[in-house]
């Protein structure tokens, strides 16, 4: 992570932690999501890593559902700059549309998982 990397990711977390209260989605931003979606996955996610129990591969997965959580939020609700990421030292541009469809496919996993 960069210093612009680091710096959004711990906004959009903060905000997640305070169910984006006073957040409002980036007016380039055409996607329509509900913040009550982004919500329940971030919370569902972060209760399974609090829980610290749990084989490994389904705590990676909660993990990604988090950090997808937190990726996405960053798209919608903080400007141009906060959507691009570094990942293993290489930098990356997301879009709120590719991080929605990741958080939805993984969140669905993770609960077929759990049941």
């Amino acid at each position: 992570m960069n210093e612009v990397d680091e710096k959004y990711h711990g906004l959009a977390r903060d905000a997640l932690f305070k169910s984006l209260h006073d957040c409002q989605i980036q007016d380039d931003v055409s996607l329509k999501v509900e913040k009550s979606e982004i919500m329940k996955a971030f919370d569902y996610s972060g209760s399974i890593l609090r829980r610290k129990s749990g084989d490994d591969h389904y705590r990676l997965m909660a993990e990604t559902v988090f950090e997808t959580c937190i990726r996405l939020a960053r798209c919608l609700f903080f400007p141009m700059e906060a959507r691009t990421i570094i990942l293993r030292g290489k930098q990356y541009s997301i879009t709120a549309e590719q991080q929605l469809e990741v958080m939805r496919r993984n969140l669905k996993e993770l609960e077929q998982y759990e049941s």
